[in-house]
């Protein structure tokens, strides 16, 4: 008879289930405890029916255990699950998986400051690197070329700036799954498996395996972020590294030889690298277009044979001489520094090594912290899910868990 009232409260708990909206496993649970008292109660009645003490005993240390796991699962859903007061007591935030997305999240940036300091860093030091210079030396029919780049033994400087950028990406990835980790396990374990795991604990002959789910679970939505934010706080009270280089730090790594600074005003006009790289006669056509306004229109041929023929080579002839000059000073100047100072590029080096030595530290510091702290979070998580296990009487040890960490 009582089971024939049950059996229409049990169909119903499982149709909610079935068209439910939202995947949410908690509704099983009520229907296991029904289904574990219903096995208990028989067993009982059973022991009574035939006289049997052992199954008695079994019985009512069975429904001590079921009393205990209804004791558990109200205490966790009622701490844990759906409040804010234990996270404003323990973290003073109404959410503290929210607050620990966002210490993730601002120990990104603090990686991604220094990754984007690097690839600025990169770009100016290669630009001195490819630095060269070229002149042509014209004499009659012939020509003589000469061609340096002073600045290229910079180049060896990548390497370190390659291994910060590597120890950067590393690390990133770490926070980057971390903070999936996270999201992930809020969104799963409180609907789908911490309910199972609140099931799996009701069975009389599964109680072990459901301990260390549920305690697995709290580990996942409990000792993981609460991990993330004591880091964050512990952060808070050291000189936490910050890697990043200023404006005026990228400005020291502009070589700007001042060769290059004494041509920029010709070189670096558009119009003037236009017109010089036209041959003779697309420079003469252009030159004199005012010719062909009339009553200019006559004189346009000579115009253009003129500058074809004489200006156009002059200026040109003019420009290399120029530029040779500029270049024999400036590696006058090297040769002098060189001798004075150990190296033509010395000055440039100094303050390459000035400004990427203290960033290179500082990038160091804060790789190496990273990785400290996600040590951190995962011997929290780690030691807090087999004491937890633990305590509820489930498995100590979880060889698959510390595998998968």
């Amino acid at each position: 008879m009582r089971l024939r009232c049950i059996l229409p409260v049990l169909l119903l708990l499982l149709s909610g289930l079935s068209f439910a909206a939202d995947v949410n496993f908690i509704v099983i649970v009520p229907v296991v405890a029904v289904i574990v008292a219903i096995i208990i109660g028989l067993a009982y009645m059973l022991s009574t029916a035939t006289a049997d003490p052992r199954l008695g005993a079994w019985a009512k240390t069975e429904l001590r255990e079921f009393v205990l796991a209804l004791f558990i699962i109200a205490a966790v859903s009622g701490l844990f699950i759906g409040t804010t007061e234990f996270s404003k007591a323990v973290t003073g935030q109404d959410d503290y998986v929210e607050y620990s997305i966002d210490v993730v999240d601002e120990m990104i940036d603090s990686f991604d400051a220094a990754y984007i300091s690097i690839i600025k860093a990169s770009g100016k030091i290669r630009i001195a690197a490819t630095f060269s210079t070229w002149a042509a030396v014209p004499i009659w029919f012939i020509s003589f070329i000469y061609s340096s780049a002073p600045l290229s033994g910079i180049g060896p400087v990548f390497t370190s700036l390659g291994i910060a950028t590597q120890g950067l990406t590393n690390v990133i990835f770490l926070y980057e799954g971390l903070r999936v980790l996270i999201v992930f396990l809020q969104a799963t374990i409180p609907p789908i498996i911490l309910p199972l795991a609140f099931a799996v604990r009701l069975f009389p002959f599964t109680r072990k395996v459901g301990n260390a789910m549920i305690a697995v679970s709290l580990a996942g939505i409990l000792l993981l972020p609460l991990s993330v934010v004591i880091i964050g706080e512990v952060n808070k009270t050291i000189d936490y590294p910050y890697a990043s280089l200023s404006g005026s730090q990228l400005d020291k790594l502009d070589a700007r030889p001042w060769s290059l600074i004494a041509t920029a005003p010709i070189c670096g006009s558009s119009v003037n690298r236009f017109m010089l790289s036209l041959n003779e006669y697309g420079f003469a056509a252009i030159v004199c277009l005012p010719f062909l306004i009339p009553p200019l229109t006559p004189a346009y041929p000579g115009c253009f044979t003129l500058v074809s023929q004489t200006i156009y080579h002059v200026i040109m002839l003019v420009i290399q001489i120029v530029h040779t000059a500029i270049l024999a000073t400036w590696l006058a100047w090297a040769d002098f520094a060189a001798a004075a100072s150990g190296g033509a590029g010395n000055v440039f080096l100094r303050a390459v090594w000035n400004v990427l030595r203290p960033f290179l530290e500082s990038v160091t510091h804060l790789i190496l912290t990273g990785y400290i702290d996600i040590i951190i979070v995962g011997i929290i998580t780690i030691s807090g899910a087999r004491s937890i296990s633990s305590a509820l009487g489930g498995e100590w040890q979880l060889p698959g868990l510390e595998r998968l960490i």
